[in-house]
């Protein structure tokens, strides 16, 4: 029986008869893996404490018919400090609730690397949450095809000022080129859903980009004011979701308890 080695990150753990436990797990090596882990509910199982959600570890797997088995599996990170309150346990679900839609059978070591990232800094407590949910939400929009154009005004080439993002174009216009846009509009109607804007003063736009475009191991490193990083938030937001064209449960749950 042939057996592979992985590394990855838990994104999804469903509960199977009474000690079993089905994961999905986003690996280095393969994307999206689906596993059963027998037994590893049980407080006797060496697999329990490596393949909750949100844990990090290496994994031992076998195929038997169409399914994968957890054989071995060795904790590396189990990002303990994000579940010392429910906010961050929230973002988390997100995060992962995002991946599990995304992700594919197949290696992006990016989407992996910023998620691991992502957990980190929640874990850490050193960001505020908010940061690095925009943060994640458009670096993973960028890494799965969809990177807005945000270092100038797609119109004019205008690089200072106030912009805004069209969210579904996937790029930016200044202030100017936008009022001249929506004065060529002739009815209010015709704003549908192609047109959808966020306003991103250069503060944000500047945020934005950074996080667009830095080394992933300082994709937070970033100083950014309230009032711009309110702007950023909204922005970063309404572009993963238009672009995926859907919501997520866990990020509902995210907003209710957010302080």
């Amino acid at each position: 029986m042939t057996e592979i080695k992985l590394r990855g990150l838990v994104i999804k753990s469903v509960d199977i008869k009474e000690s079993d436990r089905l994961i999905t797990i986003y690996t280095h090596e393969m994307g999206i893996v689906n596993a059963m882990a027998k037994g590893a509910r049980s407080f006797k199982s060496r697999k329990m404490s490596s393949t909750i959600l949100f844990c990090y570890s290496d994994f031992v797997l076998y195929q038997k018919g169409e399914y994968y088995w957890v054989r071995e599996a060795e904790l590396i990170d189990s990002f303990f400090g994000l579940r010392e309150n429910i906010e961050r346990l929230a973002l988390a679900s997100y995060i992962c609730e995002v991946l599990c839609h995304v992700g594919v059978s197949q290696a992006e070591n990016d989407l992996l690397r910023l998620a691991l990232n992502s957990l980190f800094a929640i874990s850490s407590d050193k960001y505020l949450l908010k940061k690095i949910k925009a943060v994640f939400e458009i670096r993973c929009a960028s890494i799965i095809g969809f990177m807005p154009d945000v270092l100038a005004c797609q119109t004019c080439g205008e690089k200072a000022g106030d912009f805004y993002l069209n969210v579904m174009g996937g790029y930016v216009t200044c202030l100017n080129c936008q009022l001249r846009q929506n004065n060529n509009s002739v009815h209010e109607e015709n704003f549908n859903e192609s047109n959808i804007v966020c306003i991103l003063p250069e503060g944000a736009k500047t945020a934005m980009a950074y996080a667009v475009f830095a080394p992933l191991e300082k994709i937070f490193s970033f100083n950014i004011s309230d009032t711009d990083l309110d702007f950023f938030c909204r922005a970063c937001e309404e572009y993963l979701l238009n672009q995926l064209e859907r919501g997520f449960k866990s990020l509902d749950f995210y907003k209710e308890v957010s302080v």
